[in-house]
């Protein structure tokens, strides 16, 4: 019997490519952005230190402001030597810090090369703290209206439900940009933007929030079934599962806020279940991520993957349709054959005659003759 790849409980074959192929992102290399909003005085805008950018924000106030970026993604412990290379600019040039409430950082995480399960877990661990992670960032960022947590804006946790049950084919629309969790990022960029942390004057909140940051990007590859995630909660119970979530992070958190063990629980187990709707929205068994590796040739990647995947498949079993990478299969349902009814054996002269009849008759003559062509 031939072989019928990508399998599904419902007899179709489904391909689950990363999510930069399946959003039709242009490959970025790197792992983490920054943005850094500034108030104060005294700016420099003009030849600023590698690797930063000045870019405008006209949201900003105080006597001077801006905005510095990073000019492409960094790995994670590029940072610090990143942040050390602006503040020493801040410091040469004479810049003032303000402590403003219109400032803030936003962090971007490249998930181009991750699937739809590992982003999925991504969110369970990040909305099952957010609003312990909302306050740590700062008073201010609670409710505000620039970063609203799935607390405060449940059609959130609405839109990615969405988009998970439709592996990824269900647009986010701009209106989301101001999530705290903005996952409208994946469709600019390839990446999920985090906009909760305030404006700070010192780099090392910067510093411990990437590290908090840091420490959910890469659990989030341990767990395949973003299920798992809830699981591990119920068995140990709220204050042992932030344990296991932030690691040595732990005790940062702890220390920028102010909750008590039974705020810390409630808070978590609001989270918990607002991650429910997320994990157990789809059966996560039958997901099975499609690796695509890079092609020496430069081929279109999407168009690999439907040749390849239309190569594999009897054609007069299934069909396919191709939506931004992601190949659905369908059964093809089979006409009844027609009833012939049987003539009398050939006997063996004939049948010879017969089959070299129509081998000459398939044959064909080849015509070279491009004036003929053009008649």
């Amino acid at each position: 019997m031939a072989h019928q790849p990508f399998k599904t409980e419902e007899n179709r074959p489904v391909v689950y490519p990363p999510l930069g192929l399946l959003l039709k992102r242009k490959a970025t290399k790197g792992t983490i952005g920054l943005e850094i909003e500034c108030e104060g005085n005294k700016f420099r805008k003009e030849t600023v230190v590698a690797p930063w950018t000045y870019h405008q924000d006209n949201s900003l106030r105080g006597q001077d402001n801006a905005e510095y970026v990073l000019s492409r993604p960094l790995e994670f412990d590029k940072i610090p030597e990143a942040l050390d290379k602006l503040w020493a600019m801040f410091e040469a040039y004479g810049t003032i810090l303000s402590d403003s409430n219109r400032t803030s950082v936003h962090v971007h995480l490249n998930v181009q090369n991750w699937y739809l399960n590992r982003l999925t877990s991504f969110f369970a661990m990040y909305f099952c703290v957010e609003e312990l992670l909302t306050a740590w960032c700062g008073e201010h960022r609670i409710g505000n209206l620039f970063c609203l947590r799935a607390k405060d804006a449940p059609a959130i946790i609405s839109q990615l439900r969405k988009f998970i049950t439709n592996d990824g084919h269900h647009i986010i629309n701009d209106g989301f940009h101001y999530a705290g969790l903005n996952a409208q990022a994946l469709f600019k960029f390839g990446s999920i933007e985090i906009r909760t942390l305030r404006g700070p004057t010192d780099k090392q909140v910067i510093l411990d929030w990437v590290s908090i940051l840091e420490r959910l990007y890469t659990l989030s590859a341990e767990y395949d079934d973003p299920r798992d995630i809830c699981g591990l909660f119920s068995s140990g119970g709220p204050l042992t599962f932030l344990s296991s979530l932030l690691g040595p992070q732990e005790v940062t958190l702890r220390n920028g806020i102010s909750y008590t063990d039974d705020m810390i629980r409630d808070a978590m187990y609001y989270g918990i279940r607002l991650v429910q709707d997320l994990v157990y929205c789809r059966d996560w068994s039958t997901y099975k991520p499609t690796p695509i590796k890079p092609d020496p040739f430069q081929r279109d990647p999407l168009e690999v993957m439907e040749a390849v995947a239309a190569a594999t498949v009897d054609p007069q079993i299934y069909n396919y349709t191709l939506n931004g990478g992601n190949i659905t299969w369908g059964l093809i349902q089979p006409a009844p054959m027609p009833m012939v009814q049987p003539g009398p054996p050939l006997h063996a002269d004939e049948a010879d005659t017969l089959i070299d009849e129509w081998v000459e008759d398939y044959e064909p003559e080849p015509d070279f003759d491009d004036d003929d062509d053009d008649e």
